[in-house]
């Protein structure tokens, strides 16, 4: 069993980055970027969004992504609650990135980063 530690929230700069979108200051193609394989994670390993889209009000998903030296070939790459559960025991702490994604506008935003460790 792991737990979550050091987090650290995106969320005032999310804020900021959709205020700033709506008032025309930030053009869509920079935060509407989402590439293929995003995209992909989000629909084959996300948990749907409590909020919507931002952009255009589509339901996103909320994909988490490990990261760590020591996952080698594992390191960037979406994995599920039960995945990190397994991948924290076999090599201790990791880091955690929370990612919002829309499938269909490409919008995506890194929400928080938290680190993985077994809970003593």
């Amino acid at each position: 069993m792991f737990g979550y530690t050091h987090e650290l929230s995106h969320e005032w700069e999310r804020r900021t980055t959709v205020r700033d979108f709506h008032a025309g200051l930030v053009p869509i193609d920079a935060i509407c970027d989402a590439d293929f394989l995003l995209k992909a994670a989000a629909e084959h390993h996300g948990a749907d969004s409590e909020r919507p889209c931002p952009v255009c009000e589509s339901t996103m998903r909320v994909v988490t992504w490990v990261h760590s030296e020591r996952l080698g070939r594992r390191t960037n790459t979406a994995r599920s609650e039960e995945e990190i559960d397994r991948l924290v025991a076999e090599v201790g702490p990791i880091t955690v990135h929370f990612v919002e994604v829309c499938r269909h506008c490409g919008w995506n935003y890194l929400l928080k980063e938290v680190t993985a460790a077994p809970v003593v």
